[in-house]
């Protein structure tokens, strides 16, 4: 979090940054888009955010400032754009998942006019500031791409900043269409990778800069995040069951761990030991957690708040009773394998949370 030392030196994340009008990236950290955001967002009473397109990487980097700026009751609008693809569905995902409606996201929807602006306005008690260059929200254009921005306040120039801020108020209530679970559903099923995609992701390396380095390996990405909100969106209309069809390399079981992470207890199923022992390990670095063990062969582990169980070992009857789990133990249950039918004699529906992975 940033902390105002004085009216132009600031620390941000504990490293001393000054406030500067010019960013122009490269490898010098005082130029960052990044770290001057940082510390608007932190004195700001309204957002609003103008962007051609939003990626996975700078949504991530922003989102625990737009979610202490939201909790201080700040209002935040974001106009992206969605045309060719670039972006990425997962990043609205995040924004969603993490932000829910508390944000006014929308997609910019004209389709006869292009849509290139980059632009980052924050509103003071008694000004605003304007910041206008080439960043879009990604982590390279955030931090060490070569992206030129200039921050100027109304105070200084009334006229101008009116021009863009106005400008912004008729494309984001005019010509813009609200990104709804509809909306986002559509555009996500809609949605190919597009050509420039292993480039962006080249220049957008989260090895690249140390400074501005966030944490992601053990972090929903991608599908990951969609599947998420998908499974969220469905318990909340009530429904205790979810079946999750991905491809290889999506990280299924990652994802079992992440959607289960909030519930105490919770039985992992799978045919081999194999499968299971890796399982442990997601699990173990998504919870943090060494309370697990495994139920398979010659271990019986009852006592753990997750389980690892083999359906050879789980599904004989005499280990489906009181002496071994109840059927309140659990609360979530997750099935790597569509062929797997034990959860019935485990389960209460009205208690149990399953989830299925194929």
């Amino acid at each position: 979090m940033a902390q105002l030392d004085s009216a132009k030196n600031v620390k941000v994340d504990n490293i001393p940054i000054e406030a500067t009008d010019v960013m122009t990236g490269d490898k010098d950290r005082r130029r960052f888009l990044y770290y001057q955001l940082k510390i608007s967002i932190l004195k700001a009473k309204q957002i609003d955010i103008i962007v051609s397109f939003l990626m996975e990487s700078g949504v991530r980097m922003l989102l625990k400032d737009f979610k202490d700026a939201l909790n201080r009751g700040v209002r935040i609008r974001i106009l992206t754009g969605n045309y060719l693809g670039i972006t990425q569905p997962s990043a609205l995902y995040l924004i969603k998942k993490e932000l829910g409606n508390r944000v006014d996201l929308r997609f910019y929807n004209e389709k006869a006019r292009s849509f290139h602006p980059k632009s980052y306005i924050f509103h003071f008690d008694n000004a605003s500031e304007i910041y206008i260059g080439s960043s879009n929200i990604s982590k390279s254009a955030l931090t060490s791409g070569i992206e030129w921005n200039y921050r100027f306040s109304s105070l200084t120039d009334e006229k101008n900043y009116r021009l863009f801020y106005e400008t912004f108020v008729d494309l984001f209530e005019h010509h813009s269409i609200i990104i709804d679970d509809a909306e986002l559903k559509r555009y996500s099923k809609n949605w190919h990778k597009p050509a420039v995609a292993k480039d962006l992701a080249k220049y957008d390396n989260p090895q690249d800069e140390e400074d501005t380095k966030v944490e992601v390996l053990f972090q929903p990405r991608g599908a990951q995040i969609e599947a998420l909100y998908a499974l969220e969106d469905s318990r909340a209309e009530g429904a205790t069951r979810g079946l999750v069809q991905v491809a290889t390399g999506i990280g299924k079981t990652y994802l079992a761990a992440f959607d289960s992470a909030k519930y105490k207890r919770v039985l992992f199923v799978a045919h081999r030991e194999e499968i299971l022992k890796q399982a442990a390990i997601s699990f173990q670095n998504v919870r943090h957690s060494e309370d697990y063990g495994f139920f398979y062969g010659k271990q019986k582990t009852v006592d753990k708040s997750v389980i690892f169980a083999s359906v050879s070992t789980l599904g004989r009857e005499e280990y489906l009773s009181e002496e071994y789990f109840s059927p309140e133990y659990f609360d979530y249950i997750v099935i790597d394998d569509e062929r797997v039918i034990i959860r019935t004699k485990l389960e209460k529906p009205s208690k149990i949370k399953g989830l299925a992975l194929i």
